[in-house]
C-alpha cells in the first residue's frame, strides 16, 4: 500500500513538473532591447593648409578696371534696343534744278479799293528764286502822276499760310512787307522750296481811304 501511494506522487510531481516546462517553453521573451544611441554629427570646418610648391591651391583670378569696362560694354551691346532709322528729310539731299527764263508776272495798270493779290508758283528744289519789279500808285487813273502820300499802299510777300492768316485778320508773320509807299521797287529772295512747289501771294493792300490805283512790272526767275 505504502509503495503505491510513493508511485502515485511520483506520478503527479512528473506530470506537474512537465506542464511548468511547457508553459515556460512557450512565453515569448520580453526583455527589451537597449536603444543604440546617435553619434552626434559636428559640422566640421574646412581646414586651411598653407600653400606648397607641390599644392599651390586654387588659382585666382583678378579682374583689372580695362577687363570690368569691356564687359560692361559687351553687355550694353546686348540690351541696346534696335536703332530707329529716320527717313531722310528733303533739306538732307538737295537736288539742282537748271534756272528756267524769267516769268513776267504782273506789267499793268490795275485798282485797289481793300486789297488785290497776284499768286505764282515756286517749283520743287529751288534755292534761289528771286522777285524783282517796280510800282507806283496813284488817285486818278487817267493822271499817273497823282502821286503822292495819299496814294500809298502796303506791299506783302506771303506764302499759302500767312496768305489764309491774312484773310481772316493780321498774319502772325510776313515773308516780306512794305508800309505805305506810292513809288517804290524791291528786289526779293524768295525761301528755298524742297520736296513740294510752294505758294506765294504778291498782295497790294490799300493804306488809306478811297481807291487806289497801281501801274506794276513785276518778274519771278530762278537763278
Amino acid at each position: 500500500m505504502k509503495t503505491l501511494c510513493a508511485l502515485l506522487i511520483a506520478s503527479l510531481l512528473s506530470a506537474c513538473g512537465c506542464a511548468k516546462k511547457q508553459i515556460l517553453e512557450t512565453k515569448p521573451a520580453t526583455v527589451d532591447q537597449p536603444h543604440e544611441v546617435q553619434p552626434e554629427v559636428k559640422n566640421e570646418e574646412p581646414i586651411i593648409k598653407a600653400a606648397t610648391p607641390e599644392d599651390p591651391g586654387p588659382i585666382a583670378t583678378i579682374v583689372g578696371p580695362m577687363a570690368l569696362l569691356q564687359k560692361q560694354e559687351k553687355s550694353a551691346q546686348v540690351q541696346q534696343p534696335e536703332t530707329v532709322r529716320l527717313e531722310p528729310l528733303p533739306i538732307d539731299h538737295p537736288v539742282f534744278v537748271e534756272a528756267g527764263k524769267p516769268k513776267h508776272l504782273l506789267h499793268n495798270v490795275f485798282s485797289v479799293n481793300n486789297h488785290t493779290q497776284f499768286a505764282f508758283l515756286v517749283p520743287p528744289h529751288q534755292g534761289n528764286t528771286r522777285l524783282r519789279g517796280t510800282f507806283r500808285s496813284f488817285t486818278k487813273r487817267d493822271d499817273p502822276d497823282s502821286t503822292d502820300r495819299t496814294a500809298n499802299v502796303d506791299l506783302l510777300l506771303l506764302n499759302e499760310q500767312e496768305f489764309n492768316q491774312f484773310l481772316h485778320g493780321q498774319p502772325q508773320t510776313v515773308t516780306y512787307e512794305l508800309d505805305s509807299v506810292h513809288n517804290e521797287s524791291v528786289d526779293w529772295r524768295v525761301p528755298t522750296t524742297f520736296g513740294e512747289p510752294e505758294k506765294y501771294h504778291l498782295i497790294f493792300s490799300n493804306a488809306g481811304t478811297g481807291k487806289k490805283f497801281i501801274e506794276a512790272d513785276f518778274t519771278v526767275s530762278f537763278e
